[in-house]
């Protein structure tokens, strides 16, 4: 079994601990080179991770013969032109979340790698987590019976950064992130249920603006139904006066309850009562998904992420916001 030795490209928030990390801690792989916009903050990442490599350039990065694969930790307007340069360069690429701004810019990507001979990965790392592997396990084991449908809400209180245009993140500007943050959290959401149910087939959605604190949207609504029938809904709120994070999996002899974004316990209630299962989230939450990608590199097992699935999740994401984009004309 080879090291994967990684390149990446982006030290953000994202990088210093959810993934970062997971490229030299997992077995057989080893950070080898990183670069971002700003060089300052790439040589203190690369200084404070002991990685060896500072570039002051993504064309300096994928230069280097020994970096076999690339990690693309930026926002997502930039995320087609790096995956392509990547590719071209002969590496297999690792891309966040969403894949792109739109799904055509998906399918370029996808196409791209598959010339190039390259693997292609999309972060919806949660697939790996070990608590959503539970509750792929009570659904696959029957637990719940035939599952029926799901009910998704997330619901936050504006951020205080949301609160003033000055100020405001690059997750809330359309031209930089491509919608607000049901693009950037709800997707994962919508991945985890294609994970467990299949494919989404169908989907309706409603997006708006009630709070006027930004542009892009900050109240999502959608209800959609996957290939074997099982039915969604979901509400996204991050404007109103509380938070709040449930899902509920819905079967014919019991449900799956759980907060989606926490690790609390899960909870599993049948006629035969309430069965809780604690499983704490990786400090690095990406790195088991890390690991699942470089054994299947290496040919010893295969990521649970599936790169259609991906492409899928921004067409979805897509669907549902296509009508208030079309309104804001971005």
């Amino acid at each position: 079994m080879s090291v994967i030795r990684w390149g990446m490209i982006g030290c953000g928030a994202v990088a210093e601990v959810k993934s970062g990390p997971g490229f030299y801690k997992s077995k057989n792989s080893l950070l080898l080179g990183v670069t971002s916009a700003d060089m300052a903050m790439t040589q203190s990442f690369a200084q404070r991770h002991s990685v060896p490599n500072a570039y002051a350039s993504t064309e300096a990065l994928l230069a280097n013969p020994e970096i076999d694969a690339v990690y693309v930790a930026t926002p997502p307007s930039s995320h087609k032109l790096l995956a392509l340069q990547a590719a071209r360069a002969g590496k297999h690429v690792y891309v966040e979340k969403p894949m792109a701004m739109r799904f055509g810019e998906c399918r370029e990507i996808v196409d791209t790698c598959a010339q190039q001979g390259v693997r292609l990965f999309v972060a919806f790392y949660r697939r790996a987590m070990p608590r959503f592997l539970k509750i792929k396990a009570w659904i696959d084991s029957g637990a719940i019976g035939q599952p029926l449908c799901i009910r998704a809400v997330q619901h936050q209180k504006p951020a205080p950064e949301d609160l003033s245009r000055a100020t405001l993140p690059w997750r809330l500007k359309p031209e930089i992130a491509g919608g607000g943050k049901f693009l950037d959290m709800g997707i994962h959401e919508l991945d985890i249920f294609d994970f467990l149910f299949g494919a989404i087939e169908e989907v309706h959605g409603i997006a708006g603006n009630h709070a006027g604190l930004y542009d892009v949207e900050d109240t999502v609504t959608a209800a959609w139904r996957h290939a074997g029938g099982v039915q969604g809904c979901g509400s996204w709120c991050y404007v109103c006066d509380h938070d709040e994070d449930n899902v509920e999996i819905v079967g014919t002899r019991g449900r799956i309850v759980f907060e989606f974004f926490s690790d609390k316990p899960l909870k599993l209630i049948t006629a035969e009562g309430c069965v809780e299962a604690d499983i704490p989230n990786p400090q690095h939450v990406q790195q088991p998904f890390i690991q699942s990608i470089v054994d299947d590199l290496n040919g010893e097992a295969s990521c649970p992420g599936d790169v259609e699935s991906a492409v899928r999740s921004t067409w979805v994401a897509d669907e549902v916001l296509k009508a208030y984009r079309r309104q804001k004309g971005y």
